[in-house]
């Protein structure tokens, strides 16, 4: 339901459009097509900087990705989409820094992996996943180094192999 009336506002949104010329500053919304006419990317910019949502589709028109930015930087949750319409990866940021939880999908929509990033490193537990649901990997991170137990599990959810790390040195 929400991409309904996600394409109906682009749908609106195609009436209102600007494209980049040569030494032209853009401002306001921005629309830009292929060579067959079939729109690319929907954005917004302030003096010639991106700010706000941006939505990114491919050469048939199926929706790519959606992303917010903040004085040209990424900024709030970045969406990617699996060419089976099913979203693919979503990420936050702030000021261009991939900060906060992140998640990504296998092409069935099922949970591959999640986890969190502090100031653009990995921080605390990540977790990959079997493409059934159960847990495959559990690395625990932080700022970025592999710091404390990493978990392997069979697909039917036993654990075959516990590993503890220190400051990215395997302790055992």
């Amino acid at each position: 339901m929400r991409f309904t009336y996600f394409y109906l506002f682009i749908i609106s949104l195609i009436g209102c459009q600007s494209e980049k010329v040569d030494n032209e500053i853009l401002n306001g919304q921005y629309i830009e097509k292929n060579k067959d006419g079939v729109v690319k990317v929907v954005g917004n910019f302030k003096n010639d900087i991106r700010d706000g949502m941006f939505i990114y589709f491919d050469n048939r028109g199926k929706l790519n990705a959606q992303e917010n930015y903040k004085m040209d930087k990424l900024h709030g949750e970045q969406i990617t989409i699996h060419t089976t319409g099913k979203v693919k990866s979503k990420t936050s940021y702030e000021n261009g820094v991939k900060n906060g939880n992140y998640s990504k999908f296998y092409k069935n929509g099922k949970l591959q992996e999640s986890g969190s990033f502090i100031n653009g490193k990995k921080d605390g537990e990540i977790i990959w996943y079997y493409d059934n649901g159960e847990r495959n990997i559990l690395y625990t991170y932080d700022n970025g180094i592999l710091n404390g137990p990493t978990k392997i599990y069979a697909k039917d959810g036993m654990i075959t192999e516990e590993t503890n790390y220190i400051n990215g040195i395997k302790d055992n």
